[in-house]
């Protein structure tokens, strides 16, 4: 705890369920008047309290009272550009209804997911959106049961009761891998997202599936998984190479991944797409700019934020999945295989070149 120079600090929400040995949630519904906690359980939480001077300030009174005009959006990186478009269209649909938005990066973990929790629930911030949480069923539960609304969006939460907004990955994996069968390449390999996440698993189905669908076996050892980063893409391609597979063409989770993968192209020798062609996922910003312009899979993540604030304001199923439409977006890297002789000429020469 902090407070200014020359004060005492005071105790916080989360102060009391530590001395407690509750969770947080817990403190609200006994502080806010709720529901769902055991007598004894209730004494005791008012007891320490009390016994530390906790005082609920003007943000955070009876929900039932009193409801901030703030809402939360929680993502696991915000240094995705992915994240930034989603957050933009959070933000822009939250101010049309007068609500301003606060932004909390996660880091995929658990223990900042809780600190981001316990201090939205003091400031009465009843509308959060999340982008995978890791929490369980359990604690999730405790935090719906203590007031919290929460929007699953772009990846399910473990919470049955939660709306979740996201894009049609499974028919973007089949978009993918249709447009590059259509450019007459047969060996293409698969840089998945992390198998934990929902919509990796997604658009590696969708990429099985086309591929099946055009008489063609899928091949183990033309999948490979990675993190949603440049590095990680790279260090997949230079996997898929140190198999010795062939391949002519590669299908990335999302774009940074292909970003990093046109990278780990350029360091064995290969040009794009003269020697490789490379799809990603997103369509975010950068891949307009690379060298050659990325042919990806378009999301619009601004609209998939919009769509999800939306939710709080119209009577919405709980447990509903609003799935949004992904289009294909052709740019310069991909093109047809190259010729079989063009790809011995280019294992030849390109060989001195690699850098693993």
């Amino acid at each position: 705890m902090a407070g200014r120079p020359g004060t005492a600090p005071r105790a916080t929400i989360y102060d009391v369920a530590k001395e407690a040995d509750v969770s947080a949630a817990t403190v609200s519904r006994v502080l806010s008047g709720r529901d769902g906690v055991a007598p004894a359980t209730r004494e005791h939480v008012k007891n320490i309290a009390s016994m530390m001077g906790y005082r609920a300030n003007a943000l955070a009174r009876d929900l039932s009272v009193r409801t901030s005009n703030m809402v939360a959006v929680m993502i696991p990186d915000i240094a995705n550009p992915f994240f930034g478009e989603l957050v933009k269209g959070v933000q822009a649909a939250a101010l049309e209804q007068g609500l301003t938005t606060l932004i909390c990066d996660t880091a995929g973990e658990a223990s900042l997911e809780f600190t981001y929790l316990d201090g939205l629930l003091s400031r009465q911030v009843t509308h959060v959106f999340v982008v995978g949480l890791t929490l369980d069923r359990a604690t999730v539960q405790g935090y719906t049961d203590a007031g919290v609304n929460f929007v699953a969006v772009d990846r399910p939460m473990d919470n049955a009761s939660s709306v979740l907004v996201r894009s049609d990955n499974r028919a973007g994996g089949q978009l993918a891998v249709q447009h590059l069968l259509q450019q007459g390449h047969r060996r293409i390999a698969h840089i998945s997202g992390p198998p934990k996440v929902q919509l990796s698993r997604d658009r590696r189905r969708g990429y099985q599936e086309a591929l099946i669908a055009a008489g063609l076996e899928v091949d183990p050892a033309l999948i490979v998984e990675s993190d949603f980063t440049e590095g990680g893409g790279a260090e997949a391609f230079l996997e898929l190479d140190r198999r010795g597979a062939k391949f002519t063409a590669v299908f990335a989770a999302d774009d940074l991944i292909a970003v990093g993968a046109m990278s780990g192209a350029a360091s064995t020798g290969r040009r794009v797409p003269r020697d490789i062609s490379i799809v990603g996922f997103d369509d975010i910003l950068l891949a307009r700019y690379t060298t050659p312009p990325l042919t990806t899979v378009g999301q619009n993540a601004v609209a998939m934020g919009a769509r999800a604030v939306q939710v709080i304001s119209s009577p919405v199923t709980k447990g509903r999945r609003i799935i949004l439409p992904v289009s294909l977006v052709v740019r310069g890297s991909t093109g047809a295989p190259p010729s079989p002789s063009a790809a011995r000429q280019r294992r030849t020469h390109g060989t001195h070149d690699r850098r693993h």
